[in-house]
């Protein structure tokens, strides 16, 4: 092997210990979303049963309440337990900077939660209060789910990250909506602004579904569509129908018991979507670990070629990689052809055992570089209409006073008067930021 042969080995080399150490970051940052994910599950469950709890002075579901705020003190303590391997980021970079900015702000709001759970037993909060402090966490800790898919590196696990993401924005939406209808049928739904938040949650779920349905793995979609066959889906979607159109005289009769109901219907659909959440995260976690499989055993073996594998070489007679299910020799000269044209394999999915050249390698990988920039495009590009659609939203609440309801309603509604895409009305609003600023006159 001459010098030159050799120096771009090294660089090879030099690559994948870059890679390995991106993917095992990422694995970390998988195993964050698993205990926010948890953390989510039963928070959503205290927030409604407080809803529950409150709706009926105090009268009602206050057992429960007590298990969900000690399986939420459970699930927080799993999670700060878990952020003490964080407080060392070492270089990650900004995109690290960003995920623990995002951590702190969780951190912070469960600090506020004794506060309000407090409040909550001595019933001095309303429903609607409730509703938004516990929502305003939870997208603290939906924020950090973000981050962690907008880190990604590889494009399989970036579209399992932004399907999980989407899931559990959906499924954040779903809470929200069964802590809304616990509060308007204990009222009998004679709130109209409640009526409305309620149409805004069922509608703003489906896009974050249809994200979902567009980047999860076959198994995960496959247990999503047994979801909404279930016979709770039907019942569910009567419930929704009373919750909207209301009774003639604008109360409904037997409030407190179809709160109950409904409560425990959202429930069975939301432990049915934390099933598909499990789901989604196992397959995560696989494309994780067999990732990092694959570009050890290719670091390791680069690494023997260049001289540089006398730690690893001990317990093995000689440096071998496997192809079609034989493992191939890759020592001396031959060996680095070898595995070059293990890795164009890898690359290019092609069976044949051709010769070929290092240079013809970095071709391959400059090419699949360029695939796996298309494929991070398209997966990031689902996380910043997220973004656009936030800032659109913030922009219209403060500049023109609405609430995030009538904000979203106005951005919908433009988008189908313009027929354009919801994101596009985003992006342009946002550039319209200094015109809102101005007063109207």
């Amino acid at each position: 092997m001459d010098t030159a042969e050799r120096s771009a080995l090294e660089f090879l080399v030099a690559a994948r210990r870059c890679e390995v150490a991106a993917l095992e970051q990422l694995a970390q940052a998988v195993q964050l979303v698993a205990v926010v994910r948890a953390l989510m599950h039963s928070l959503q469950r205290e927030r409604g049963a407080s809803n529950l709890y409150l709706g009926s002075s105090g009268r009602r579901y206050g057992e429960r309440l007590q298990q969900y705020r000690e399986d939420s003190e459970r699930a927080q303590a799993s999670f700060l337990e878990h952020l003490s391997t964080w407080l060392n980021p070492g270089s990650r970079g900004l995109q690290c900077s960003r995920l623990l900015g995002g951590i702190a702000l969780a951190v912070d709001g469960l600090s506020r939660l004794p506060e309000l759970r407090a409040a909550i037993l001595r019933q001095d909060v309303d429903a609607p209060e409730v509703i938004e402090r516990f929502t305003e966490l939870l997208g603290h800790l939906l924020g950090v789910v973000f981050e962690a898919a907008d880190t990604a590196v590889d494009p399989e696990v970036s579209r399992a990250l932004v399907a999980l993401f989407n899931l559990m924005q959906g499924k954040e939406l779903s809470g929200q909506e069964r802590a809304i209808g616990v509060a308007g049928f204990s009222r009998g739904w004679g709130d109209e602004t409640l009526r409305q938040s309620l149409v805004h949650r069922i509608d703003a779920q489906e896009r974050c579904f249809r994200i979902f349905t567009e980047f999860c793995d076959e198994d995960s979609l496959r247990l999503w569509q047994e979801c909404q066959t279930v016979p709770h889906t039907a019942e569910l979607e009567r419930l929704r129908r009373i919750a909207c159109t209301g009774s003639r005289d604008g109360l409904l009769e037997g409030s407190l018991d179809l709160a109950e109901l409904w409560f425990a219907q959202a429930t069975h659909r939301i432990d049915a979507l934390w099933g598909v959440e499990e789901q989604l995260e196992a397959h995560l976690r696989g494309l994780c670990e067999r990732r990092l499989l694959e570009v050890r055993a290719v670091l390791e073996d680069a690494t023997a070629l260049t001289g540089g594998g006398e730690a690893d070489s001990r317990g093995r007679e000689q440096p071998s990689a496997v192809i079609l299910g034989r493992p191939l020799p890759v020592t001396g000269e031959a060996g680095a052809a070898r595995l070059i044209e293990l890795e164009r394999q890898r690359l290019e999915g092609n069976g044949g055992l051709l010769q070929t050249s290092l240079m013809d390698l970095v071709h391959v990988q400059s090419r699949q570089l360029h695939a796996i920039a298309d494929e991070l495009t398209a997966a990031r590009e689902a996380l910043a209409e997220r973004k656009l659609i936030e800032r659109a939203k913030s922009l219209l609440m403060k500049h023109r006073n609405l609430s995030e309801e009538q904000a979203y309603r106005l951005l919908r509604q433009t988008a189908m008067n313009q027929n354009r895409r919801l994101a596009e009305v985003a992006e342009a609003t946002v550039a319209m930021a200094d015109v809102l600023a101005s007063p109207v006159t």
